[in-house]
């Protein structure tokens, strides 16, 4: 039988691959087992980690389809269902070329609802209340100088003693309580525009961070809040993606 025309022929490949992929990231030769040496990468690389007791089941298939004493006879002795074979070769592209941030689940730049100091406060909170927005970035001059939410207005609220809101109010008005360091029980985080989804996905599920939630995760090139913003990611964008 041809193995190029069964799921076994691509399962074997698959596995080859993967095992080329680790002996190369752990400069290990080979008499080291795949099994080894999926363990020993779980302990550098997050995505490995995350589906290491498969890679391993997966590992176990191998063998006991190649190890077949009866080969003359039943080759294979056993062809993994398509699921298998469609998982398994998700779960090494996702080891391979594990997905950015920017690219997949982060809000990018151009579809962000952003406002500007000047911009009227009653509109901006209508049109949260329309969308669903929770944070609103605040631009100026192209660099994000804090955040506009119902923490924001809240915080106003208390420290003025002003219950009620003037329909002229601008964004600057509340000024003082918009910078990202102000927010008191909301945190926010920058990073690179290389940084992976696993990464993303690891900090939201810290979620306190000294006592605070983490409310938005902002891309930026390097990280750096000053630099123009690229792309956002909440906790929701996170919860509506899947990986495998």
């Amino acid at each position: 039988m041809n193995d190029k025309k069964t799921n076994f022929g691509e399962f074997i490949t698959i596995y080859n691959e993967l095992d080329e992929f680790m002996r190369k990231e752990l400069n290990q030769d080979y008499w080291v087992s795949h099994s080894d040496l999926i363990r020993q990468l779980a302990k550098k690389n997050k995505v490995v980690k995350i589906y290491m007791d498969e890679l391993l089941s997966f590992a176990r298939l191998r063998n006991a389809i190649v190890h077949n004493p009866d080969k003359r006879h039943a080759h294979p002795i056993a062809d993994p269902h398509d699921y298998i074979v469609q998982k398994y070769e998700k779960i090494l592209d996702n080891i391979m070329r594990p997905a950015k941030a920017l690219e997949t689940i982060a809000v990018r730049d151009k579809k962000i609802y952003t406002a500007s100091l000047e911009d009227s406060a009653l509109e901006v909170m209508k049109d949260m209340n329309k969308y669903a927005y929770t944070y609103i970035p605040i631009i100026e001059s192209g660099r994000l100088v804090g955040v506009f939410s119902e923490n924001t207005v809240f915080s106003y609220i208390v420290h003025t003693g002003n219950l009620s809101l003037e329909k002229g109010m601008k964004i600057r008005e509340f000024a003082e309580f918009i910078p990202i360091n102000k927010h008191e029980s909301e945190s926010f985080e920058f990073v690179s525009k290389g940084t992976l989804v696993i990464d993303i996905e690891e900090m939201f599920a810290k979620e306190l961070k000294q006592g605070k939630r983490l409310a938005v995760v902002f891309i930026t090139a390097n990280g750096d809040p000053k630099e123009k913003l690229l792309g956002l990611v909440t906790a929701w964008d996170v919860a509506g993606y899947r990986e495998d």
